[in-house]
């Protein structure tokens, strides 16, 4: 028995991509409604990251070269706690703007793969007696 498109439209949108599923079914505004965001989300999660990361990346990378920083191999711990701890600060001033890109993220992402289904499911009960004419 072939997948019905409601099911094959929403795990397309749960695994591929928010909006894939509408994409397939060719639904291109809908489509964009969750795309879009999406795609905001996400880019502005990992620019704030990266910014947030490569300063102190930077400078750690500076200060072992200038011999400030000694990395010890039988002590790893402390240069990773150390690391953890600069990052996790550094981040800590974008937490509030974190957390709303990554509520639009899976409230997108969640939203996509139900629109999906019911477009899908709409499609399939238009069809449907298509085939029992056949």
């Amino acid at each position: 028995m072939a997948m019905k498109k409601a099911t094959k439209a929403a795990l397309y949108s749960a695994l591929v991509f928010p909006g894939v599923g509408l994409l397939w079914l060719k639904q291109y505004k809908r489509a964009a409604i969750f795309i879009a965001p999406t795609l905001v989300a996400l880019w502005y999660l990992c620019s704030t990251l990266y910014n947030s990361i490569a300063p102190v990346y930077a400078r750690m990378l500076r200060d072992a070269e200038e011999g400030i920083l000694i990395v010890d191999p039988s002590n790893l711990d402390a240069l990773y706690l150390k690391l953890y701890q600069e990052i996790f600060q550094s981040i800590a001033t974008h937490q509030d703007q974190l957390n709303i890109a990554k509520g639009i993220l899976i409230a997108a992402w969640l939203c996509s793969i139900i629109s999906s289904y019911f477009v899908g499911k709409k499609q399939d009960l238009l069809e449907a007696p298509d085939k029992n004419q056949s």
